[in-house]
């Protein structure tokens, strides 16, 4: 009876296991089911940010960052997925208060503006270029100053420094880049499975 009930264990088990990677799998491949968790929780790319991609692409160019357009979007999904007119939040970026932008167009234009200036001060480390989009111009400083290689670990220390000088119970996003990122690469996962269908 013993050997029964671990042999009925065991077998339940590896069901068990089975049944998750056989999940996981269909998961991955199928992006256009709506059960799928990786692709299809709000975590790709919104139709109304997708909607302002000839703004994105405009204005990227025009900064001569053409190349961004989809990680400008990716930002943006991050910043507001759309739901505010300043959907880059960049008004702060141009010292205003918080949402003064009140057209897409405008905050598109601002913030790929500003995004140009974090890569330039960044050297092109689109990761240091992201957290400094988000956390301001100065955290490149920061970094510099401390090894000049942008790590999880010096964007949480800078957030909690920062929330400590201002009295704020918080400081940005230290994990602001993994959240833009995350965006951006489930969107090219998808774009690159709805291809192959």
């Amino acid at each position: 009876m013993k050997k029964f009930i671990i042999l009925l264990f065991s077998l339940l088990s590896v069901i068990g296991v089975s049944y998750l990677l056989l999940f996981i799998i269909s998961s991955i491949y199928s992006p256009q089911a709506d059960h799928v968790p990786f692709l299809n929780d709000n975590r790709v790319i919104s139709p109304t940010i997708e909607s302002y991609r000839p703004l994105f692409q405009k204005y990227a160019e025009a900064n001569g960052i053409g190349q961004y357009t989809d990680l400008l979007m990716a930002l943006a999904m991050q910043e507001s997925k759309g739901k505010s007119p300043d959907i880059m939040q960049a008004s702060e970026s141009l010292g205003l208060p918080r949402n003064t932008i009140n057209s897409p167009e405008a905050s598109i234009k601002a913030g790929t503006s500003y995004f140009k200036k974090v890569m330039e001060r960044s050297g092109g480390n689109v990761r240091l270029a992201l957290q400094s989009y988000n956390f301001g111009i100065g955290f490149t400083d920061y970094v510099r100053q401390h090894g000049g290689r942008f790590t999880g670990a010096l964007a949480v220390k800078f957030s909690e420094r920062k929330a400590k000088e201002l009295g704020w119970g918080s400081y940005g996003d230290p994990y602001y880049v993994d959240h833009v990122m995350r965006y951006y690469n489930n969107e090219k996962l998808k774009q690159a499975l709805t291809k192959k269908n």
